[in-house]
Order: structure tokens, then C-alpha cells, then sequence
């Protein structure tokens, strides 16, 4: 007896029935994956069409320019006091300032006091006195900020002026507001700088020299005038400050407050010291500074000469380069409207502007 054959077990049809399954869905998800594009935030896309440009940075300009300058001194002087006895107080020392208006030195018991007056004192001056010496005395006595008009005549504001110096420089009590000349040691400028002693304090003094003092600064000149500077009136101006002076067409600096802040500056100092080298420098300016703009040289075109072109605002504006420096270029724009963009590359084919 022949016996049936076995069915194939159920267990097997159900396991490749359930692959067949998960290969199609498995492909289907590959398919899918393969077919769906990448999609990027739209807080990430930037507008396709926008033109890249760069904000207009709007600056004062002076064109500062260190120029190296040649002093023009006297020559030096020997300051001289008519009183005598016996040197019992001295400010001197080699390099130290004499001003005016200060008190550098005692005969006796009778403090000096230390004048710059464009005329020499030759005469005692007190009430009623006239001349081109009390004139001299009160345009001394205004520049240390005393209220004196230089009318030539010793009045009343001119004695309360030198009674003021008399009580708050030499130390009297009862100053007579006259002024004696034996009293006074005349300076060649508001301040001087000694180079020697003359007399010693314990000393006899018998109204001789008392102090040597380095000639006064009386201009400067210019060593050489930078050639590719901006066109426009020059002045020069004393480094760190806002000193400034006019330069003449000689290239020589004359004025008189200039110099006597020069003369007072470190550096002149220092370059005017044995063993040095290096001269002076001044900042040679515009009188009157420019507004330029400042632009990235690679948004200018149309270069020829001092003139371009860049584009703001989707057309072509005229400018005038001023100058350059470091990556960065100084125009004006020639009809005074600055735009508050340029475009950082110009576009291809960008017409000239003029």
C-alpha cells in the first residue's frame, strides 16, 4: 500500500510569503528615498538675485604726513641781574626751565622775579610811567593772563597786576607795585632751557651772569614737502596735540605761541641733545579736513587718474580718490550725495559714469 505523499509544510509558504512582502516594502522605501529631493530651510536660502554690496563708512580725512623740520635758534644767552650781595637761592641747574613769571633765584633777602618782555627793562617802572618799556612790561604781564591793555602807561591795572606777582611769586606781604630793574632777570622767551651755571649759591654776587640759557626757537622749516599729498592749505600740527601753525611758502613755520610749544615739547628736546640723530617731526595737514567715504578698492571701475566709478543703488556714480590705505579706499563723490551702500564687485559690463 503506496502512501499518500507529504504536503509541503505550511510554516515555509508563510516565510517566504512574508519576505516577499518585506523586499517589495523594503524597495519601495529605497525608491522612495531615491525619488523625494533634499529639501534646505528657507531660513537658510539666501535671495538668489541679491547684489552683494557693502556699507559706506563716511570719515574725517587730514592727510597727516610726518615731515622732519630744521630748527632756526639764537644763539645762546647769558642772563644777567643788576642787584648784588650775596646768592643765597638758584634754580639753575644744566637743563632745567626758567619761565617767565616764576621766581628763579634770592640776592640777600630779595627774591627776583623772572620776565620775558620783547623789550629789555633798562629802568625802575612804577605809577606814571610811560614808554615803550611799560608797553613791553604789559604785554607780558596779558600773556600770564593779567587784565592789562599795552597802552604804555603804568595805571592802576598795570601796578595791581605786578602787586599780584609781587605778593603771590616772591612771597611779599606788602608788595609796592613798583617794579625796580635790579629786581627783574629779563628772559629772551617765556621759557628757557639752561646749559650752565654761572654763579653758585654761598657765593658773592656782584651783578654778573647768573645762568647761560640754549637760543631761543625762532622758526622751523620744513625739510621736504611730501609731493603725492592731497592738494589744499597745509598746516602743521605738533604730534599727540592740537597745536597747529600755517606753514609760509618758504616752507617756514614763524608763529610765535607755535614755537614757544615746540620749544617745550620732548621730542625738540630730545633732538636737540648731544648724540642725536634722528631730527624733529611735525603732522603736516589739511587745514580743513575732508569728509571722504571709504570704499573696498574692488567695488571702484573706470579707474583714470584721480577718478572712478562704483555702483550704488543699481546705477553708476561719479567719485574722486582722495587716497588709500590700508585695503581701503577714500573717495568724495563728485555730486555730494553719499549713498549708504556701493556694490562690493561691479557688475560686468558696468557703463562709465562720466
Amino acid at each position: 500500500m503506496k502512501r499518500a505523499a507529504l504536503a509541503p509544510p505550511r510554516r515555509t509558504a508563510w516565510a517566504t510569503s512574508t519576505l516577499t512582502a518585506l523586499v517589495l516594502v523594503t524597495g519601495g522605501a529605497i525608491a522612495g528615498v531615491l525619488v523625494v529631493p533634499e529639501r534646505t530651510p528657507a531660513s537658510l536660502r539666501g535671495p538668489a538675485t541679491a547684489e552683494a554690496s557693502v556699507a559706506v563708512v563716511t570719515q574725517e580725512f587730514d592727510d597727516a604726513r610726518q615731515v622732519p623740520v630744521t630748527p632756526q635758534l639764537t644763539p645762546s644767552t647769558t642772563l644777567t641781574l643788576g642787584d648784588s650781595g650775596r646768592l643765597r637761592r638758584s634754580a639753575c641747574a644744566p637743563g632745567a626751565t626758567i619761565a617767565s613769571g616764576s621766581s628763579p633765584a634770592t640776592i640777600d633777602d630779595r627774591p627776583v622775579l623772572a620776565l620775558a618782555t620783547d623789550v629789555p627793562l633798562w629802568r625802575d617802572l612804577a605809577p606814571d610811567s610811560k614808554g615803550d618799556d611799560v608797553a613791553s612790561l604789559q604785554r607780558e604781564l596779558a600773556r600770564l593772563g593779567f587784565d592789562v591793555e599795552p597802552d604804555g602807561e603804568y595805571g592802576a591795572a598795570t601796578k595791581a597786576s605786578v602787586s599780584a606777582l609781587q605778593r603771590d611769586v616772591l612771597g611779599l606781604a606788602r608788595p609796592p607795585g613798583a617794579l625796580a630793574v635790579a629786581s627783574v632777570l629779563w628772559l629772551p622767551a617765556p621759557s628757557v632751557t639752561v646749559t650752565t651755571c654761572e654763579a653758585q649759591v654761598g657765593q658773592p654776587f656782584a651783578g654778573t651772569g647768573l645762568a647761560t640759557v640754549a637760543g631761543v626757537l625762532e622758526s622751523v622749516r620744513i625739510d621736504a614737502v611730501p609731493q603725492d599729498a592731497t592738494p589744499g592749505d597745509r598746516v602743521v600740527r605738533l604730534a599727540g596735540s592740537q597745536t597747529t601753525a600755517a606753514v609760509g611758502d618758504d616752507g617756514v613755520v614763524r608763529d610765535r605761541s607755535f614755537l614757544d610749544a615746540v620749544h617745550d615739547d620732548a621730542a625738540f628736546r630730545f633732538s636737540q641733545s648731544e648724540g642725536a640723530t634722528e631730527p624733529m617731526t611735525l603732522d603736516y595737514v589739511l587745514a580743513q579736513p575732508l569728509q571722504v567715504s571709504t570704499v573696498a578698492p574692488g567695488a571702484l571701475y573706470g579707474l583714470s587718474g584721480g577718478t572712478a566709478c562704483v555702483v550704488a543703488d543699481g546705477r553708476p556714480r561719479p567719485v574722486t580718490v582722495v587716497a588709500s590705505s590700508l585695503g581701503q579706499t577714500f573717495v568724495t563723490f563728485d555730486d555730494g550725495s553719499t549713498p549708504a551702500r556701493v556694490a562690493l564687485t561691479p557688475p560686468t559690463g558696468s557703463r562709465d559714469c562720466r
